[in-house]
């Protein structure tokens, strides 16, 4: 016999993506309405007595869009020396790094106009390779150009084929700037056909995110502004985050002028509806029951890093509490667009007294060091729904299903 947890509701919360920072950051969107997490450049460091001390970066910065010629960088081997100091920071930050963007290259660190010839090809690939061994496994990269990512895998990886090509993803700084997004692409046009077809299909196995900009530069200064456009080559790439702040008057602007920013917001990233959740009515104390998980995944990207699903049981009684990993479940293979129905065995245990357990849902962060916070904790989209029993647990970082399981 099988309890339903019902049809949940289509309309939801936004998820949020917009960044608002200093140009670039990677930021880790963990949960509608809970805390975004810590840039990637801003890196805590534990210090004596327990403070926390934000180290800064200082880089030598262009005084504008278009006075880049003559920014300074460091030369390789001092680069590689920086590139292995991080290296421990980065291990003991892992649980708060979405992706790292590789920078250290160049005019704002986007790997062109390097005053050390950092771009040529052995250089670039040194300085890939030592970032991908500094940062913690599992994490990503991201880089600007697609080029330098088309020399050294000509084809797009597949998702967790062991290969560096899949923990890299591009962090376009010009998104929608221009037919070349400035440079980012080809001004040939069948060569940049290419470069953005690489780059989509890159999406779906690593990140890609960035920022609008300035098009003064371009060769052919002429955005693509409107809603159309960010919707159709939002969803065409993938994009997980957008920088809030810059280019706003061409882009977001126009956007919320054109009343398609909310749908922005909400799309940006992963974004998880449950659809369904069944299991089994009784289940005896130390046995396994049934259980049957459909989610549907209406965001714009996958979810790139760990994350676990559990079952709570929550002892009506008493409100003590039962939790349940679910090994068998990787929510990264929630694609956009899709739905997914998946199967797993409700194992409980041993010990557990016998009565009626209200069943929710959670999907903690992935990091050992975040699973117990509730805030890091994702919350679906879906609306609450009294009459179904359905709804948020602030309390447990949970979604009530509103169905019971009665254990023996």
């Amino acid at each position: 016999m099988d309890a339903s947890a019902g049809q949940c509701a289509v309309r939801g919360r936004p998820s949020p993506g917009l960044c608002a920072g200093a140009a670039g950051p990677a930021c880790r969107w963990r949960a509608a309405g809970q805390p975004a997490g810590r840039r990637v450049r801003r890196l805590r460091q534990g210090a004596p007595g327990g403070t926390e001390t934000d180290p800064a970066l200082h880089l030598q910065l262009p005084g504008g869009e278009t006075g880049y010629q003559a920014a300074q960088d460091a030369p390789l081997a001092r680069v590689l020396q920086h590139v292995g100091q991080l290296k421990p920071v980065l291990a003991a930050n892992a649980d708060v790094i979405a992706y790292l963007q590789a920078g250290f290259v160049g005019a704002w660190g986007e790997w062109h106009t390097s005053s050390n010839q950092l771009t040529l090809p052995e250089a670039r690939t040194r300085i890939r390779d030592a970032l991908l061994a500094a940062l913690p496994e599992g994490r990503f990269l991201q880089l600007r150009y697609p080029p330098y990512l088309m020399a050294w895998a000509p084809q797009a990886p597949r998702w967790q084929d062991g290969s560096k090509a899949a923990r890299i993803g591009v962090h376009n700084d010009c998104f929608l700037a221009s037919s070349t997004d400035v440079g980012t692409y080809s001004e040939d046009a069948p060569t940049r056909r290419r470069e953005r077809d690489y780059v989509a299909a890159l999406a779906a196995v690593a990140p890609f995110g960035g920022e609008t900009c300035n098009p003064a530069d371009a060769v052919d200064p002429t955005p693509r502004g409107d809603c159309e456009d960010i919707l159709r080559e939002g969803r065409q790439f993938g994009l997980t985050y957008l920088n809030d702040t810059y280019y706003r008057k061409l882009f977001h602007a126009r956007w919320e002028a054109q009343g398609c920013m909310a749908q922005v917001r909400r799309s940006m990233g992963y974004r998880f509806e449950l659809a369904a959740l069944r299991h089994s009515a009784t289940v005896a104390a130390g046995r396994s029951g049934e259980l049957a998980l459909t989610v549907s995944n209406r965001g714009w990207a996958r979810a790139f890093n760990p994350r676990a699903v559990h079952v709570l049981l929550s002892h009506r009684p008493t409100g003590a509490l039962v939790r349940i990993p679910l090994a068998s479940i990787d929510p990264r293979d929630w694609l956009p667009g899709t739905t997914s129905k998946v199967n797993a065995r409700l194992a409980v245990p041993a010990g557990t007294p016998a009565g009626a357990y209200d069943v929710l849902l959670a999907l903690p962060d992935g990091a050992a060091a975040l699973a117990g916070d509730v805030r890091y904790s994702v919350r679906p989209a879906n609306a609450a729904d009294g009459a179904r029993s359905q709804g948020w647990d602030e309390a447990l970082g949970a979604f009530r299903v509103g169905t019971t399981l009665r254990i023996q």
